[in-house]
């Protein structure tokens, strides 16, 4: 037992020499294939506030909802929470 003690020393040492690194800011969604371009405000907002700006054929995908697994790029998603906000806008 007192053989570990200076190893966890140095690993106690170590730990507030790690630096937490920024999280990377997400990629820009080209959504210009769908029809979906502009529409990223929606994020955050109740999907049925937003249901006239859609296309036809968005895809409407709930937590519960059974979706293909077919990809379409000219199709457009809108992922919503168990709320109905919108988490997600994408093409496929």
């Amino acid at each position: 037992m007192y053989r570990l003690a200076p190893v966890f020393l140095l690993l106690a040492g170590c730990a507030d020499a790690v630096e937490e690194t920024p999280a990377a800011e997400p990629a820009a969604i080209d959504l210009s294939f769908c029809k979906g371009e502009g529409l990223e405000d929606m994020i955050g907002q109740p999907v049925a506030d937003n249901m006239g700006r859609l296309p036809e054929g968005t895809r409407v995908i709930g937590p519960d909802t059974l979706v293909t697994q077919d990809y379409r790029p000219n199709r457009l998603n809108v992922t919503t929470d168990a709320a109905g906000i919108v988490t997600a806008v994408t093409c496929g």
